[in-house]
């Protein structure tokens, strides 16, 4: 009974996260929250960087959308006009403001111009469907984009947006294979089948929501008959042999599916997704993993190195370089920076040549021809590591820069944290404080158990291990149960076939 409840949550909480353009819209008040999930000191991967624009003002970006403000980050002012209402339409993960004075913004839902006439965002269409942008980048003229599956330019000296596609060659040792995790992953959600197998993991939750409810209804009906007259009560008990019919046949006929989804679902969440985080395997053919594309769903970030004409991003599966024009062309650095399974949170040049690397695994300072990693909080060199922690120390989900120069970090606990003793943490204001959460991340935090971290805490991350064998259990007893009934009833049909066989010889003799 207990299970049931959650399983309902885990049905509901998952048709949400398979739709989250559909639900986009949908915000939900930080009020109605626990108290962790307020916005306190600009935590909670409110911001993700800064960038300088005109009369000595800045724009600031991330989780809250844009907002201007000052030097010293007195005032802030809201600089979304444009964005569609929700939440999930202003995640922001990165800006550009070009040699021109044209500003770019990329988001979760793809690439914005502001139209400085309008005093609003207008979207530009990219060649692929839902484009998530990860970062924009300005070289020679031409505006660099990179979403999670494809790398384009274009020539900003045009009236007309014109993309060209560039694509990084595969890397040398590539063996094809894609992550276990990723294949279980899509498993679950469905969308290894594309839109039909998310529909068909939605239908998979409303038939665990019935088949929850209707036995509910089968085991407190009994109850609740005694105190109610026998009118309704006939009415209600017709019901309920109606309503646990169907609970014993689409359970039967669902089987297979509901084992597929509960399983999978157990794996992608540790304990169990250590045993297979690194483990690799052939993509399922026909699938969306078995994509023509190498990077897809890889590319998370770039840079590009104008002195040695190259271009150095980060994926899912480490740095690698590609020469400018030499498509073809790909190889991974020796030495790597860690960086959060997560995700990276920043990636830029500093003064010196180096690279500046963050994730929720640290922040660092990374010379690649030097193989030389150092991280920027301690000042230690580290050994070379290709995947950091999922969290470090410091969970960086952004830095504040001014000049070029990091000056503030963001931690996705504690906040903005200077980098200077003259530095300060500015206070956040109310209306900025008060941004409410979407829905599909209230889905996302009620799924994965990390809501229930304020009752259970660490403990929480059992939730979902648990929460999958004791459904498994559900569903096997269930099964035995139906298979045990089945058996009884034709063992009754067959005696009573016996009698009636028995009584018309009896008749006829």
């Amino acid at each position: 009974m207990i299970i049931g409840l959650f399983l309902i949550l885990f049905s509901l909480s998952g048709i949400v996260m398979n739709h989250r353009q559909l639900f986009s819209g949908v915000n939900v008040s930080r009020k109605l929250m626990p108290s962790v999930y307020s916005y306190k000191n600009w935590n909670l991967a409110a911001i993700k960087g800064s960038l300088p624009i005109e009369n000595n003002r800045q724009l600031v970006y991330g989780n809250i959308g844009i907002w201007e403000t000052d030097s010293a980050f007195n005032q802030f002012s809201d600089f979304n006009s444009g964005f569609i209402t929700g939440i999930d339409h202003r995640k922001i993960f990165t800006m550009l403001r070009t040699s021109d004075q044209q500003l770019y913004a990329g988001s979760l839902f793809g690439l914005f111009h502001y139209n400085t006439s309008a005093k609003r965002w207008q979207k530009i269409a990219l060649p692929e469907n839902n484009p998530r942008v990860v970062k924009l980048v300005e070289y020679q003229s031409q505006l660099w984009v990179m979403t999670r599956d494809q790398l384009y330019n274009m020539d900003t000296r045009k009236d007309k947006a014109e993309f060209k596609k560039i694509t990084p060659g595969i890397p040398d040792g590539a063996d094809g294979k894609v992550g276990l995790f990723t294949s279980l992953w899509v498993i679950h959600s469905g969308e290894l089948l594309g839109i039909p197998g998310k529909l068909l993991v939605d239908l998979v939750g409303l038939i665990l929501v019935f088949i929850t409810l209707s036995g509910f209804y089968y085991t407190l009906l009994p109850k609740f008959a005694k105190r109610i007259r026998s009118s309704i009560r006939l009415r209600l008990q017709k019901f309920n042999r109606s309503s646990i019919k169907w609970h014993t046949k689409i359970g039967i006929y669902a089987l297979i599916i509901l084992l597929i989804t509960v399983i999978s679902g157990m794996f992608l969440r540790p304990p169990l997704l250590i045993p297979i985080a690194n483990s690799r395997v052939n993509p399922i053919p026909g699938s969306v993993l078995n994509n023509r594309n190498h990077w897809h769903d890889k590319l998370r970030d770039f840079v590009i190195d104008s002195a040695n004409q190259r271009l150095i991003f980060s994926t899912s599966e480490g740095f690698f370089e590609t020469n400018l024009g030499a498509e073809n062309f790909c190889r991974p650095f020796r030495t790597q920076p860690p960086v959060s399974v997560m995700g990276i949170t920043a990636f830029e040049y500093l003064d010196d040549g180096a690279l500046m690397v963050g994730s929720f695994s640290g922040l660092f300072r990374w010379y690649p021809e030097r193989n030389v990693v150092i991280d920027m909080i301690t000042g230690k060199i580290i050994n070379e590591t290709k995947q950091g922690n999922p969290f470090g120390a410091t969970a960086v989900t952004g830095v504040i820069s001014k000049n070029s120069i990091p000056v503030a970090i963001v931690d996705y606990d504690a906040g903005w944290i200077p980098l200077g003793h003259e530095q300060f943490a500015p206070k956040m204001p109310a209306e900025i404080s008060g941004i409410p959460v979407s829905l599909w991340n209230v889905a996302l935090e009620v799924h994965t158990g990390r809501i229930f971290s304020v009752i259970l805490g660490d403990f929480y991350i059992l939730y979902v291990p648990l929460m999958g064998l004791t459904t498994l259990l559900i569903i096997i007893t269930g099964t035995i149960m139906w298979y045990r009934a089945r058996k009884r009833k034709k063992k009754k049909s067959i005696i009573k076939e016996n009698c009636n066989e028995n009584y018309q010889t009896a008749r006829s003799a």
